[in-house]
């Protein structure tokens, strides 16, 4: 399935469908507010939780290390939307190439812990009792290392199998590319060990770049969305969770074959009650959506929500932004730095590019965004790890949303 084609303009950073209406494009300024600059060097994802329970969001960075800078994941947890403390919870080789975090109480006990998806490795960091002054222990999920093993690309958490607790997901970009998932053991967990691999495809994910969890065929159970970049077909593809998912064969269903699709997000993009699925194509400039029919294993349709001309997109998320109902899509580009935020306007036909409004320039390189609501005034925020020319303008920080 390719995206419908729409004609490109010559100017200008997007070519944008429709005409608009009354405020639109928005211009207001988002705030940029700091959250870091010191603590690490080379942050490259960010992600967002209630990490203490004091019902403010912290932020969870990873920093990828290069030498001779060592890999290292810290928490930066706010005292106030101006201040925030930060906290190391490990910094060593075993997270070299941090390039996701995924969050979720996997012990059962009451914190939240977070998994690293890294080269050769996924890190499990559990988190104390109190997570700002005690210390987290780092461990290897069982069976995420070893031959055949190279980056991991993307993590997600969710229940798989039903049994035990939380499971992880991850897919990894190590020729052929798979996609994964690890079933919690029933004991052990602290430690990371215990867990158990299946892998849901090990031989059709070439350049596996991302996952996510989603029940397509209503059958109460997380199926699993993959993209991979180095694959002929089928580049967004959905996974059927079958009965016994560690025995059976999980089916493989096309979503769409965007060019060098890399980065994606589900969300209910047209707001008919069934998730659809938004995803990047880099070299392209694309942003697209898949529209999800009725029946998850037919065809799927792909629409071009926006096309760039002089930036690369490298992320992409979706929220409501402006707290109409509908959904929003936020991305991040580099060369250059930008993040902006689209809206499909009230009339525009599926076929017609979404609205670019402005969020903001920077003149640092953008690496893996999150969305939350920062200063807990009803709005999502977004979350930036950026890379200066040098390491000391390197920054942790935060947009405030105005809308």
């Amino acid at each position: 399935m390719v995206l419908v084609a729409l004609a490109v303009g010559a100017s200008g950073l997007t070519c944008l469908g429709g005409t608009g209406g009354s405020g639109y494009p928005k211009t207001a300024a988002w705030v940029r507010r700091t959250i870091n600059t010191g603590a690490h060097a080379g942050p490259s994802v960010v992600a967002v939780a209630d990490f203490d329970g004091d019902s403010m969001l912290d932020v969870a960075v990873g920093y990828p290390g290069a030498a001779p800078v060592v890999a290292a994941v810290f928490i930066f947890f706010q005292d106030t939307t101006e201040s925030f403390t930060a906290v190391e919870l490990a910094s060593s080789a075993d997270l070299e190439g941090v390039a996701a975090l995924a969050i979720a109480d996997l012990n059962n006990d009451g914190s939240l812990d977070i998994v690293a998806a890294c080269n050769g490795r996924l890190v499990f960091l559990n988190s104390p009792a109190a997570p700002r002054t005690e210390a987290w222990t780092q461990s290897t999920i069982a069976e995420s290392s070893g031959t055949g093993l190279g980056q991991w690309t993307d993590v997600a958490i969710g229940a798989i199998d039903a049994a035990n607790g939380p499971d992880i997901v991850a897919c990894n970009s190590e020729a052929p590319g798979r996609v994964s998932w690890f079933a919690s053991p029933s004991a052990s967990i602290a430690n990371g060990a215990g867990w158990t691999r299946t892998d849901v495809d090990m031989a059709m994910r070439s350049g596996a770049s991302s996952v996510a969890l989603a029940d397509f065929n209503a059958d109460g159970r997380q199926d699993v969305v993959s993209t991979a970049t180095g694959e002929s077909a089928d580049r967004i593809a959905w996974y059927a969770n079958p009965t016994d998912p560690v025995n059976d064969a999980w089916t493989k269903h096309a979503i769409g074959n965007l060019t060098s699709a890399t980065r994606m997000v589900v969300a209910d993009i047209n707001a008919d009650g069934r998730s659809d699925v938004v995803g990047l194509n880099g070299p392209g400039r694309q942003i697209g959506w898949y529209q999800r029919p009725t029946d998850a294993t037919t065809a799927w349709t792909g629409y071009l929500l926006t096309m760039y001309t002089t930036a690369t997109p490298v992320d992409v998320k979706a929220a409501d932004v402006d707290g109409d109902g509908q959904i929003d899509i936020v991305v991040a580009t580099n060369s250059g730095g930008t993040l902006r935020w689209f809206v499909p306007f009230p009339g525009m036909t599926q076929t017609a590019q979404w609205l670019e409004n402005n969020l903001i320039d920077v003149a640092e390189t953008i690496g893996r965004i999150a969305l939350g609501d920062i200063d807990g005034d009803g709005r999502p925020d977004v979350i930036a790890p950026l890379l200066g020319a040098t390491t000391a303008a390197d920054s942790v920080v935060w947009l405030e949303n105005p809308e």
